[in-house]
Parts: structure tokens; C-alpha cells; sequence
């Protein structure tokens, strides 16, 4: 089954949770929907957002903004508040060039928000 596919709207049990526009929660895999669920669901994510932070970067010379799939406002296992920004990706997708360019971009807005960029795959969701 491809995961590309699977699209749709999540609706938050835990709405006062989600730090961003509720109307329009929208995801564009099965991953992505269950990284919602767990958002919404664990005590130790305070807040979250999908797709709200506007990172601008350059690839092939031109000008974009790249839209991370998710921040998040957490505890983390050592107790710590921390903030994360993260993207939700097929292992096979970390190799590309465009990729490679946003995540970049991220990393570097990440550090100069006092937050932490991770890109999670197959291999850390399951």
C-alpha cells in the first residue's frame, strides 16, 4: 500500500492541545496520522502543530519555503522541556537533494530557536 495516498483530516480528542489552525489538521500518510494520534494522545507532548512553521531555504538556485511536517512543545524522557520540529519521511526519501536543502534550512532555524530538527522514518515510527 502506498503511503502517499492516504490523506486526510485529524480532529484532536485533545484540542486545546494544538497549537495552530484546527480547522485545517491535514495529513498526507498513514505515518504522519500516527504521529497526530500520538501528539494528541501522550501526556508528555504539551502542545503541537502541524505544518505552521514557514522555513525559508534555496535549492536549484531559487527562493522556497519549506513547511515541516510537525513542532512539538515536550517533556522529554529526562524530565526537560524541550521544542522539536519534525518531518515525517519514508527511509528512502533522506538521500534526496531537495530534501537534503529543507532539512538543512531546518537544522539551522532549529538551532537558532533554541529547538531540536529530527526526521523520523519507517525505522523510528514502528
Amino acid at each position: 500500500m502506498s503511503r502517499s495516498h492516504f490523506k486526510g483530516k485529524y480532529i484532536p480528542k485533545n484540542a486545546e492541545k494544538y497549537d495552530g489552525n484546527a480547522k485545517q489538521i491535514i495529513y498526507r500518510s498513514s505515518w504522519e496520522r500516527l504521529f497526530m494520534v500520538y501528539c494528541d494522545r501522550n501526556e508528555q507532548i504539551l502542545s503541537w502543530s502541524s505544518e505552521e512553521i514557514k522555513i525559508p531555504y534555496i535549492f536549484e538556485e531559487k527562493h522556497r519555503t519549506y513547511y515541516p511536517d510537525f513542532w512539538v512543545d515536550m517533556i522529554d524522557k529526562n524530565g526537560n522541556r524541550v521544542q522539536k520540529i519534525v518531518e515525517i519521511k519514508p527511509h528512502q526519501q533522506r538521500t534526496m537533494k531537495v530534501n537534503k536543502a529543507k532539512w538543512s534550512a531546518a537544522t539551522q532555524y532549529a538551532q537558532d530557536n533554541q529547538m531540536e530538527f529530527l526526521v523520523m522514518t519507517e525505522k523510528e515510527l514502528f
